[in-house]
């Protein structure tokens, strides 16, 4: 059990801003708070979706100075290295998961200062792209500088293509054609990315199943999409050649960076494109323009070697492929094409994707989030029972499972009509016109009687249909009334016996009738 007190335990909560005053004080009027037991008193609390695992152990240790970063409120830390640590964070005004790094200021150094880097964020927030990550604030504490950028909730193709093989041409190419849209609106406000490799090419949505060995596969979902992440994040560095052994955690993706980065450290926008290049390779390939067993080894091929050419490795690939990325990996740093040129060359090859499968938002406590803050990007449900599995062409591989990947914001409707997910429905008095002028009246009717009932036109009642509807009732309810005095006097008469004086009656006339036609 804590040693924290239950004031000091709700005096975090308060210096934080994790909780408004109002849940604070029911917390407060808790049985726990009277006892001072702080554990079950945060377990209340996360299990009304006020707290996430991570903000309850940070506070039941007495850490809550550490969950308010310059007014982001930290949900979860995602990594910790030697930069420093990357959390989970809700944005003040946006009311969106952000992504938040806190860096240290040590590990910009030696080239590097902490103003120098300040003012590089600062420029890089002016590009701005659907296939960016786009940098949203950065600023400066005591402990270093941070860093805020749009949360995405993805995999890299890195890990991607280790779990699934070289990808098939078409997928390759419209994921490096939306890097390179990335990169070109980065270049077009005279900024440089970096540090364009696989790592940094994050899909999304994506779908985790985890194994019987608790491993987790990832496979993308029809429609995924790519986003360049860590933009403006790449410190300055001296030259590759420059560094000694104990600062190899600085070296980066080795099997990716240009020939350049040997003799200059400085980043550069030829240096994105020989990234597209490189990333364009490994996808194709399963492997770096570059390689070898050491560090070392990789270096000396970057300065001495060339890749092998890219039709020598992988058959089949387009002779126009081939020579853009023998182009964009080549030594010569003015050679190389531009960010516009790698989206017009691959645009004829890329595969056209589905369009997002749709899916629902989960709730605040199942994102880790408060209440009235949605996902920044809406995050998928149910997802071991896709709508349409003829759109996914990995289903038949990996188990279907539920997790969290994400969409771009579209409405359901939208969504499931672009997926082939549903028919176009028309109103009833809707006529369609086909190519000899004809109007067919009944073009609804495609749908096929076993349409869900939800997804069936409705027709309009109309004053003449309301007229026939009287009418019919008038008729059944006076069938109905007809029905019964008939009835009523066919019991009353079968029912009803003779008196013995009107059957004596009876007779006699009948034998009178009877004596009068004899005679």
């Amino acid at each position: 059990m804590s040693q924290l007190s239950a004031s000091q335990f709700l005096d975090g909560i308060r210096s934080s801003q994790l909780l408004d005053e109002p849940s604070i004080a029911e917390l407060q009027a808790r049985p726990e708070a009277l006892w001072s037991d702080v554990d079950s008193l945060a377990k209340y609390a996360q299990d009304r979706g006020w707290l996430t695992p991570y903000q309850s152990t940070e506070l039941i240790a007495g850490r809550g100075d550490r969950l308010n970063i310059a007014g982001y409120r930290i949900f979860d830390k995602i990594e910790e290295g030697a930069f420093g640590t990357h959390y989970k964070a809700l944005h003040p005004a946006l009311r969106q998961p952000v992504s938040i790094r806190l860096l240290r200021g040590e590990w910009l150094s030696p080239a590097d200062s902490i103003s120098a880097y300040v003012t590089r964020t600062q420029a890089a927030s002016l590009a701005q792209s659907p296939h960016l990550a786009n940098l949203l604030d950065g600023g400066t504490l005591d402990s270093g500088p941070f860093v805020v950028h749009e949360f995405v909730d993805g995999c890299d193709l890195f890990r991607m293509v280790n779990e699934m093989g070289a990808l098939p041409l078409g997928l390759a190419c419209e994921y490096i054609r939306q890097a390179a849209l990335a990169v070109q609106a980065a270049h077009e406000k005279g900024v440089a990315h970096g540090d364009v490799t696989p790592h940094n090419l994050l899909l999304t949505p994506v779908k985790r199943v985890a194994g019987t060995n608790g491993d987790v596969s990832i496979r993308p979902w029809p429609g995924a999409s790519v986003k360049l992440a860590e933009f403006g994040l790449a410190p300055k560095r001296p030259a590759i050649g420059e560094l000694t052994f104990g600062e190899s955690d600085r070296l980066g993706t080795l099997g990716f960076l240009p020939p350049e980065r040997m003799t200059d450290g400085e980043r550069t926008q030829p240096g994105d494109l020989y990234g597209l290049g490189g990333s364009l390779y490994f996808l194709l390939t399963t492997r770096p323009p570059h390689s070898g067993d050491s560090n070392l080894e990789v270096m000396l091929d970057i300065q001495q070697g060339q890749p092998a050419p890219l039709e020598s490795i992988k058959s089949g690939v387009p002779s126009k492929v081939a020579q853009l990325v023998g182009r964009l990996l080549d030594s010569n740093p003015y050679s190389r094409p531009s960010a516009s040129d790698v989206v017009t060359t691959l645009l004829p090859y890329c595969e056209r994707l589905a369009a997002p499968v749709p899916q629902d938002i989960l709730l605040a406590h199942e994102a880790f989030t408060p209440d009235d803050v949605p996902n920044a990007v809406p995050v998928a449900r149910n997802l071991d029972q896709p709508t349409h599995e003829d759109d996914d062409p990995f289903a038949e591989e990996i188990p279907q499972s539920s997790d969290m990947p994400l969409v771009e914001p579209m409405s359901s409707t939208s969504l499931a009509k672009h997926a082939g997910l549903l028919p176009e429905i028309h109103p009833l008095d809707e006529h369609h016109a086909h190519d000899d002028g004809h109007l067919d009246t009944f073009e609804h009717s495609a749908m096929g009687a076993n349409a869900p009932l939800a997804t069936r036109p409705k027709a309009k009642a109309t004053g003449k249909n309301m007229v026939w509807i009287v009418a019919g009732l008038c008729l059944h309810v006076s069938a109905v009334i007809l029905l019964i005095g008939y009835m009523t006097n066919w019991f009353a008469s079968s029912s009803t016996p003779t008196p013995p004086e009107h059957k004596e009656e009876k007779k006699a006339t009948t034998k009178y009738k009877g004596k009068t036609k004899r005679d």
